[in-house]
Formats: structure tokens, C-alpha cells, sequence
């Protein structure tokens, strides 16, 4: 089943995208976490997302923006996804109170100290012109990079799981918000264009609307950015 926790070695090989062997050999060295169940090697799904978060976070946050500059796809979004960014939850309401609700809970962790004065800009700029882009995803953000209160880059994840009129050109509700922070606007547009590019999947799409965790919502994100860099590989191999 697909998502069945325990895998086998052949399906945590297809999941990583890697070569039986090599995972085989990533076991014998200690280097991925497992269990031999009689003669076979086990998985368990939910350890190999922790461990795969674990290895995308070796880069220094400071370095980030510099990846991101030199090429979006350098650096997973999932990277800038903290569990403490992902909303969970949210009721359908106006734009203002949905957005209230996202940036609220970033006070109450500490994350924002003015969430006043970061509302009111989302807000201002929801004001000018809807940041909805359609299926079932909006981009809230802040006019001016340089004015963002979070360190970054950083993504914050809002889930609706009931869907919110946020004013979006298809007509349809908005179920995920992803505000983007970073005082750097070169960086800011390419996660943007990263965002956009990979929620035009429905799939993955529906796989965060339904995320009962931030981990299963850094865990949806992870496997579609491997799926678009498997794919992306594979488009060069065919040159």
C-alpha cells in the first residue's frame, strides 16, 4: 500500500529515488535507519522522512539565501519549512481573520514579535490585488521584502482543510496559504516561482490540504521535490 509506514527495500529505494544497491549499501554502513525482520530489511516510513529532514538541514541557515539567489531548485522548500511554520487547522472566515489565524500562532511561539504590524502589511497588500493563484493555493506576502519579521528565507504553511473564499481568479477556495519571508527580493521571487511550480500539482496539493501533522505536511513536500528532481535528472540523462 502506498501508505503503508513499513517498506520494504525495494519501495524505500523507489521512494528515495536511489538504486537497490545503493541503499543496501547506506545499510550496511549504518548510514539509514532500519530493522532486519527475519532475513529482510524493514523501513519505516515516518523514520525515513525524519531522517531525509535531518540531512536536507546541514546547510547553515545564514547560507540559504545565497542558495536560493544562485538557483531555486538548489535548496528544497521543505528546508524552510520549519514544524513550527505549519498552521494547522484553520476555519474558513474573511481574508483578514484567515490571515490573523496564520499569524497569530507565530506570536504566541515567538517567531514574530509585532504580529500587528505584520498583518496589517499582508493585509495591504491582499488589498491591491489577490494573492490566490488557484488551485486551492494562495501566496500571501508582503509588499516589501526587506520589511519581513521572520529570519529568513523562511516559508510559513497555512492549512484549510475546509476551504476559504480568498478571492481567487478560478472562483474555487483557497486551502493552502504559504507566506513567504525574506528581505531578499531576488530570493523572494524565485520562491515564489518554486511555490507555483510545484503546487500546480492537485496531488500534492490535496497531500498537504490533508496533512494531520507539520511533518506530514514537510513530508508531502519532500517527496514532490524529489519526484521534480528525479524528473529533472532524468530530462538531462536524455540529452
Amino acid at each position: 500500500m502506498v501508505n503503508d509506514p513499513i517498506m520494504t527495500l525495494s519501495e524505500v529505494a523507489q521512494y528515495l529515488k536511489l538504486a537497490e544497491k545503493t541503499v543496501l549499501r547506506m545499510v550496511h554502513r549504518n548510514e539509514i535507519p532500519c530493522a532486519k525482520v527475519g532475513n529482510q530489511w524493514r523501513f519505516m516510513r515516518p523514520m525515513i522522512n525524519d531522517w531525509l529532514l535531518s540531512k536536507m538541514r546541514v546547510v547553515p541557515r545564514n547560507d540559504l539565501a545565497r542558495l536560493v539567489e544562485q538557483n531555486e531548485r538548489l535548496l528544497p522548500l521543505s528546508r524552510l519549512v520549519l514544524p513550527e511554520y505549519v498552521i494547522l487547522g484553520i476555519r474558513p472566515d474573511t481574508k483578514e481573520n484567515v490571515l490573523a489565524q496564520m499569524v497569530r500562532p507565530l506570536k504566541e511561539k515567538g517567531i514574530v514579535a509585532d504580529d500587528e504590524n505584520f498583518l496589517a502589511g499582508l493585509i495591504r497588500r491582499e488589498q491591491i490585488v489577490s494573492t490566490a493563484m488557484g488551485n486551492g493555493v494562495a501566496l500571501p506576502h508582503l509588499r516589501d521584502p526587506r520589511k519581513n519579521p521572520i529570519p529568513g528565507p523562511a516559508v510559513i504553511v497555512g492549512i484549510c482543510p475546509d476551504g476559504t473564499d480568498f478571492d481567487s481568479a478560478d472562483g474555487e477556495k483557497t486551502y493552502l496559504l504559504f507566506v513567504l519571508s525574506t528581505d531578499s527580493e531576488v530570493v523572494h521571487l524565485r520562491l515564489m516561482a518554486r511555490l507555483a511550480a510545484l503546487l500546480k500539482d492537485s496531488r500534492l496539493v490535496q497531500r498537504l490540504a490533508d496533512a494531520g501533522s507539520p511533518e506530514d505536511a514537510i513530508a508531502a513536500l519532500m517527496a514532490a521535490e524529489q519526484t521534480d528532481l528525479w524528473r529533472m535528472e532524468e530530462s538531462h540523462e536524455g540529452f
